[in-house]
C-alpha cells in the first residue's frame, strides 16, 4: 500500500506536467501564428485627400494628397489604391472593387513636396498607374524612386503631391483610398492587393485609409437682364440717376423775357441727360429734330450757309444761328460718355448760361440738319458700359437784324440705344 501511495502522486504530477507542456506548445504555436499574421506597419499621421471637384463623373479632377509620417524611416515608394464605396479602406482587405467610372489612365502627378517647411523631399520620384482591382480599370498609383530614396525624414514630416487628370467615380457617394509607404522602390512595385504587406518581399512601413465622396452639384441661377437707363431733364443742377429728374418746358433762349438779340449771343445750359448701361458694345445717344421754326419761318441752323451742313462754327453775332455743343460733367459722372462730332468741341464747358457778350466763348456749335431730320437722328454722344454718366447740351441762338418776328419753337427727340 505504501508503494501505491508513493506512486499515485507522481502519476498525477506527470499528467499535469504533460498537460501544461502540451498547452504551452499549443500557445507557442498560436502565438507564432499571431505574430506572423499581425501587421507590423505604423499608422500614418494626419492624412487628407482634397478633391478639386466632387461631381460624379467629372473629368480633369485633381486630388491633393497630404499625410504626415509616423516614423523616421526612409521612403522609396508610395502606393495609393482607390476602392469603391461597397469595399473597404482597411489595408489588407482584398475587398477593393474598382469605383464605377473612376479612371487614372490619363492621370499624372504634380507639385511634389520638396523637403522644405517640414515636408518629405520627393524630388526624383516617378509614377505609374496600374490596375489592382479585378481588371476593372486603372485604380492604383505607384510613386517610386530608386536609391537613394527619400531620406532624413523625421516624425511628423508631411508628404504632399497632387494627382491630376482624374475621372471621378460616376456614382454618387463614398469611396476610399488606401495609402501605403515602402522603404524601397522594388517593394512598392511588388505591391499586390491580395498581400500588400508581404514581410519577405514588400513589407509596408506605414499605412492608412481615407474616405472620400462624390456628391450632387448645386446649381445656382440668377438673371442679369440687358440694362439701359436714360433720361433727359432740364435743371441748373446735375443729378445722378433718373429718379429725381424733371423737365420744365420750354427751354428758353434769350433775355429774361425769352427774346433773342441781334447784338449778343444767347446760351442755355439747362438741358441735360443721364445714362447708364451694361451693353457690351455701349450705347449711342442720338438727337432728332428741326431748327427753330415759327410757321413757315425758320432760324438758320449753324453751318447751313457756309461752310456747309454738319460743319461746326463759332458764334456769329448778328447772323441767324441755332445749334448746340455737348460735354460731359466733370468728375465721376463723366465716365465713359464721349461727345460725337460735330458737337464735341472741347471748350463747350467754358460757355456761360444766359444772354450777353462773351457767353459763346468762341466755342464751335453745330446743327447737322440732314442727319437731325433723318429717320433716326444724329449721334450726339456714345456711352461705354458702366456707371452713370451725365451730359450737358449747350444751346446757342443768334438772330440778324432782319430775322422775322415770331415765336420760334422746336422739339428735340433724344434717343438712347444699346448695342449688346
Amino acid at each position: 500500500m505504501q508503494t501505491i501511495k508513493s506512486r499515485f502522486p507522481a502519476i498525477i504530477i506527470n499528467r499535469v506536467l504533460i498537460t501544461i507542456l502540451s498547452t504551452l506548445v499549443l500557445l507557442s504555436s498560436n502565438f507564432s501564428f499571431l505574430i506572423h499574421s499581425a501587421s507590423a506597419y505604423s499608422l500614418l499621421g494626419d492624412r487628407e485627400i482634397k478633391m478639386s471637384t466632387s461631381e460624379g463623373g467629372a473629368t480633369g479632377a485633381t486630388y491633393a494628397v497630404d499625410f504626415d509620417v509616423a516614423t523616421a524611416n526612409d521612403i522609396g515608394g508610395i502606393v495609393i489604391a482607390f476602392c469603391a464605396g461597397a469595399s473597404s479602406p482597411i489595408i489588407g482587405d482584398t475587398d477593393c472593387v474598382h469605383p464605377t467610372g473612376f479612371d487614372l489612365s490619363s492621370a499624372g502627378v504634380a507639385n511634389l513636396s520638396n523637403g522644405t517647411g517640414g515636408t518629405v523631399n520627393l524630388a526624383g520620384f516617378t509614377w505609374a498607374f496600374t490596375d489592382h482591382a479585378n481588371a476593372a480599370g486603372t485604380n492604383t498609383l505607384e510613386l517610386t524612386k530608386s536609391a537613394p530614396e527619400a531620406t532624413g525624414i523625421t516624425i511628423g514630416d508631411a508628404v504632399q503631391f497632387e494627382i491630376t487628370g482624374i475621372v471621378n467615380p460616376s456614382t454618387i457617394g463614398t469611396f476610399y483610398a488606401r495609402i501605403m509607404t515602402y522603404a524601397t522602390e522594388a517593394e512598392a512595385q511588388n505591391y499586390t492587393l491580395a498581400d500588400p504587406d508581404n514581410i519577405a518581399t514588400h513589407p509596408i512601413v506605414e499605412a492608412g485609409g481615407i474616405a472620400l465622396s462624390t456628391a450632387e452639384q448645386i446649381v445656382v441661377e440668377a438673371k442679369v437682364q440687358e440694362r439701359l437707363e436714360f433720361c433727359v431733364y432740364t435743371s441748373a443742377a446735375d443729378y445722378t440717376g433718373c429718379s429725381t429728374v424733371s423737365v420744365s418746358n420750354p427751354v428758353v433762349l434769350g433775355d429774361v423775357n425769352g427774346v433773342l438779340s441781334s447784338t449778343q449771343p444767347s446760351i442755355s445750359k439747362d438741358t441735360k441727360y443721364n445714362i447708364t448701361t451694361n451693353a457690351g458694345q455701349g450705347a449711342t445717344v442720338r438727337i432728332k429734330g428741326t431748327t427753330l421754326t415759327s410757321g413757315l419761318l425758320t432760324i438758320d441752323p449753324v453751318g447751313d450757309v457756309t461752310p456747309g451742313d454738319g460743319v461746326a462754327n463759332t458764334s456769329s453775332v448778328g447772323s441767324e444761328q441755332f445749334g448746340f455743343c455737348t460735354y460731359t460733367d466733370a468728375g465721376s459722372l463723366d465716365a465713359g460718355l464721349t461727345p460725337s462730332a460735330p458737337y464735341n468741341d472741347a471748350s463747350c464747358n467754358t460757355t456761360v448760361d444766359g444772354q450777353g457778350p462773351g457767353n459763346d466763348a468762341s466755342v464751335n456749335f453745330a446743327f447737322n440738319d440732314s442727319e437731325m431730320t433723318s429717320t433716326y437722328g444724329d449721334s450726339m454722344a456714345t456711352k461705354s458700359s458702366g456707371d452713370w454718366s451725365t451730359g450737358i447740351m449747350v444751346l446757342l441762338g443768334n438772330v440778324s437784324n432782319i430775322t422775322e418776328p415770331g415765336i420760334y419753337v422746336t422739339t428735340f427727340d433724344v434717343i438712347a440705344t444699346g448695342r449688346y
